[in-house]
């Protein structure tokens, strides 16, 4: 890819793989990002997961496509294809990348 179609900012993304930032004496950041084969739960060409943890690890938010999350909310709810998708908490979220 030439220099001027080069999107800069995934450049920057792709650096951060593996990344683990602190915030402060309670909180990190951690980025894990690579490129995939392009498919229909990956369009975008990207596996990423990047989470917000408190002091005893537990993921507070996070942002990834790392497993099928389900078409709707509670037990009954089946699991869809892999997707973009957050979590808060304990809720998981599908949105568009």
């Amino acid at each position: 890819m030439s220099d001027e179609h080069r999107d800069r900012s995934l450049d920057a993304l792709l650096e951060l793989d593996g990344e683990v930032l602190f915030i402060d004496d309670k909180h990190w950041v951690k980025f894990k990002v690579r490129r995939v084969e392009l498919s229909a739960e990956r369009p975008h060409g990207l596996s990423y997961a990047l989470t917000l943890h408190d002091e005893n690890g537990e993921r507070l938010v996070g942002f990834d496509n790392a497993h099928p999350v389900a078409e709707s909310a509670g037990p009954g709810g089946r699991k869809g294809r892999k997707h973009d998708h957050r979590h808060r908490y304990r809720t998981i979220r599908p949105y568009d990348y």
